[in-house]
């Protein structure tokens, strides 16, 4: 409680999640929100200026974009939360497994992981997709691929710490197993210190996914994504350049807001256990 006060105190963190709170309401309910079709083009109203009628005026299509924007956050911002969950989630299950027994089977993981970590992420991202071909579900693959062994190590390291604790040597002396002691007196803990890596890691995963779809083989057109509209508004940056500050100025405000709430919350998580 104490910690969530302070955070709430932080006028900085606040607004940043009230923002943030408001634009996945406005993704969630875009069906609602949105006053066009974010695919349906109109030649003839192409490169609209911002308006009452265009908030954010329109594409070389002539498409809405802030129609665009709030289906692009479904594809953008969903997904990603929903990576860092599926990389969470694995994390938790190798991680904890690794950790909490030890012996061959955390030689195993551990090489297994080292192996993967010392290979380039973006490399193995490109390569993954370049192999499978440009889906959602192989944008998914591969940046859950890349990035859980990371999670592995996290969390494998915040095991071992708490295994030292005097009342888990207690717990094990006492005949208790080895998934009980896990569930009572380290699963609730490390769950706290890794919401902020994930918090964290949201914000990176949301470059990885524009950054693939800004080079082409992300999300496919016609679906609208913030990465694939930079894509689209390069070609005319020089003649229209605003046509980039859509996306690309949701994407810095996410990003930056993601990583203060994230600091935020690592920065109090650490006093209170000091």
């Amino acid at each position: 409680m104490d910690a969530m006060k302070k955070i709430v105190q932080d006028k900085i963190v606040l607004a940043s999640v009230i923002f943030l709170s408001l634009l996945i309401l406005g993704i969630i309910f875009a069906d609602l929100l949105s006053p066009y079709d974010p695919n349906k083009q109109d030649i003839m109203n192409k490169l609209a200026h911002p308006s009452s009628e265009h908030f954010f005026g329109t594409d070389l299509l002539g498409r809405d974009i802030f129609s665009r924007i709030l289906y692009g956050g479904r594809v953008t911002l969903l997904l990603s939360f929903f990576i860092v969950f599926l990389i969470l989630l694995m994390g938790l299950i190798f991680g904890g497994i690794s950790g909490i027994f030890g012996g061959w089977i955390d030689a195993i993981m551990m090489r297994f992981c080292d192996l993967m970590l010392s290979l380039p992420n973006e490399m193995m991202s490109l390569c993954i997709i370049g192999i499978l071909g440009p889906s959602l579900l192989t944008i998914i693959l591969a940046l859950t691929i890349v990035r859980f062994p990371w999670y592995i190590k996290i969390i494998r390291t915040e095991v071992l710490n708490y295994k030292t604790k005097n009342y888990v040597i207690f717990s094990i002396s006492s005949g208790k197993s080895k998934s009980w002691i896990f569930k009572e007196h380290i699963f609730q803990p490390i769950i706290r210190s890794t919401i902020v890596y994930s918090t964290l890691d949201i914000s990176a995963v949301i470059m990885s996914i524009s950054a693939l779809s800004f080079l082409g083989i992300g999300i496919q057109p016609p679906t609208a994504e913030w990465g694939r509209m930079l894509n689209e508004s390069r070609e005319i940056a020089v003649v229209e350049p605003w046509q980039m500050i859509p996306a690309g100025v949701t994407i810095f405000i996410v990003i930056a807001m993601l990583n203060y709430i994230g600091d935020a919350i690592a920065e109090t998580i650490n006093e209170t256990n000091t």
